[in-house]
């Protein structure tokens, strides 16, 4: 259906009663673009990947499917097909598996993302799977039934096994259950539920519903219908927005108190820096929307607008909070736009009509993170020794990146990693026992890089800047291949206590990484670094083990 069509539905249905959302296939269809985006950017190609459902002619099941970007490059690498009009997607916290909820024929895809390959799976029941997320441990998979035909009364979010791909459960949230964002601790779980104006929390391990939160909008002759939902990476505040005009919604995440405020047209997908610090808001406005409102997370104000899209349906941002990743329906594209200056800096193009409502970045492939950090450890050494300002002992200060580089260049020796099906190294996995020597060169790096800064050799902020960015990167894939060596043993079926364990352990790593952030101090930093490689390394080995 054109998208004029669409608003021409969606203005019919705000003449009517504010609770007259039951008019199935136009309610549905109004809401079928969803967000889009595509993530992150960097030296080394197949770093990082985004996967982008394009659903195309409204329901014809004709180019039903996935565009893998590879964002070091900014090009389509692999076209995946799906089931029948795409929308919702989430990558599994492994970066292993993107899972993709398609609405006409009620199934949902498993994509196997080593391989770019897709397995669908048919006969969930319902209709109009939409929404999905993925519990931080990557054991289940939710995805949510608005049962728009019902009037949403039989909407359900299923529970979905990851090890088997079965449904395991049927939680019933409300009516109209589209999106779904679970709090970063994995204890519960928010659903907004289109066609009650509420939003539900549920206990993620009894699958009962703790609270419904009830929204009221801005605008007095404005339709309630939450859609998109993001929760912040600290778990404070959960964002909501509306499908039918201007509100977004903040939910104290402690005691439920709703702010409202207005911000463009209508919403149906929206991002969040991963600091934290803000939320994208996209204004898709019945396909005219041209912009991306940015609010500050802290005083919920508007910082800017980003103009120059083209009907947006989603934002997000890459890990390291330089990119911003727009998708454009209407012009079957993917705007990058610097995070910093909010210049536009290319349009990359997908598939017919790109919607991906969800997470849709994978966390990064951990051997390509290393050799990124090696390179751009390089790049500094480089500069230094060209004379850079702002360093008080350039021989110092090189001796320090020459260790880190070649604790750098041990962590990337092809017997320290896993063999993959064509006899080439595994750049997901590391090798055992071998493997644990790198997380030690990790260590040694981290420790040399840090070395560099806290012993004053380096005062330039940019170098400095650029140093931390790389300590970053190493953790991140250490983080990351303790996150895989997890979803090995899940799907591998390991016993539960096993499991449990390695994941406590991850859990324990994360937290002294955001400790560690908050430390100026370098002694007190690295030292809360080195727990954390630590913390990664016994989850890693007890997964494997």
């Amino acid at each position: 259906m054109p998208l004029d069509d669409m608003s021409r539905r969606s203005t019919k249905m705000k003449s009517e009663s504010k609770k007259s959302k039951t008019t199935a296939r136009s309610l549905f269809t109004t809401w079928g673009c969803l967000l889009i985006l595509a993530f992150l950017t960097s030296t080394t190609t197949g770093q990082y990947y985004a996967y982008v459902p394009n659903m195309g002619v409204h329901w014809d099941s004709v180019g039903d499917d996935v565009s893998i970007i590879d964002l070091a490059t900014n090009a389509v690498v692999a076209t995946v097909p799906v089931g029948s009009y795409p929308q919702g997607i989430a990558i599994n916290p492994a970066g292993t598996a993107a899972y993709v909820a398609n609405s006409a024929d009620n199934s949902f895809t498993v994509i196997d993302i080593p391989t770019f390959t897709s397995t669908t799976i048919q006969g969930l029941g319902g209709y109009a799977a939409t929404g999905v997320a993925v519990h931080p441990d990557g054991t289940r998979i939710y995805v949510s039934n608005p049962e728009f035909f019902s009037g949403g009364t039989n909407s359900k979010v299923w529970v979905v096994d990851r090890a088997t791909h079965t449904i395991i459960d049927e939680i019933s949230c409300g009516k109209g259950t589209f999106g779904i964002a679970v709090h970063p601790d994995g204890k519960v779980a928010y659903v907004t539920n289109a066609n009650d104006d509420t939003i539900a929390v549920f206990d993620t391990e009894t699958h009962e519903v703790l609270d419904t939160i009830a929204l009221e909008t801005v605008g007095a002759d404005e339709s309630c219908v939450p859609v998109p939902i993001v929760v912040h990476p600290e778990g404070t505040f959960v964002y909501a927005a509306n499908r039918d005009g201007p509100t977004f919604w903040a939910i104290n995440t402690a005691t439920h108190e709703v702010l409202a405020f207005p911000f463009g047209h209508e919403h149906v997908c929206m991002g969040i820096h991963p600091d934290g610090t803000a939320v994208y808001l996209s204004d898709f406005d019945g396909g005219k929307g041209t912009t991306v409102d940015v609010i500050d997370t802290k005083t919920l104000n508007l910082v800017t607008t980003i103009d120059g899209m083209n009907g947006p349906l989603g934002v997000a941002v890459h890990p390291d909070g330089t990119r911003l990743y727009v998708a454009n329906s209407e012009s079957d594209t993917v705007s990058v736009v610097d995070a910093i200056t909010y210049a536009h800096i290319t349009d990359i193009a997908v598939g017919a009509k790109p919607e991906a409502y969800g997470q849709f970045v994978g966390p990064g492939v951990p051997r390509l993170l290393k050799s990124d950090a090696v390179a751009r450890l390089e790049s500094v050494k480089e500069r230094i020794a060209g004379d850079a300002e702002g360093v008080v002992s350039p021989q110092r200060a090189l001796e320090h990146l020459e260790s880190a580089l070649n604790s750098g260049n041990a962590c990337l020796q092809e017997d320290l990693w896993s063999a993959s099906d064509t006899e080439k190294v595994d750049p997901r996995r590391l090798q055992a026992p071998q493997g644990t020597a790198a997380y030690e060169a990790a260590q040694n790096m981290v420790q040399a890089t840090l070395d560099a800064i806290r012993r004053g050799w380096i005062i330039n902020p940019d170098l400095r800047s650029e140093l931390l960015a790389v300590v970053d990167e190493i953790l991140r894939a250490d983080r990351v291949l303790a996150a895989v060596a997890i979803d090995d043993a899940v799907v591998g079926g390991k016993n539960k206590e096993t499991i449990e364990q390695a994941q406590t352990l991850l859990e324990t790593g994360n937290a002294l990484v955001k400790q560690a952030r908050l430390w100026d101090q370098m002694d007190r930093k690295a030292v809360l670094l080195a727990d954390a490689i630590s913390a990664y390394q016994q989850a890693w080995q007890t997964a494997l083990n």
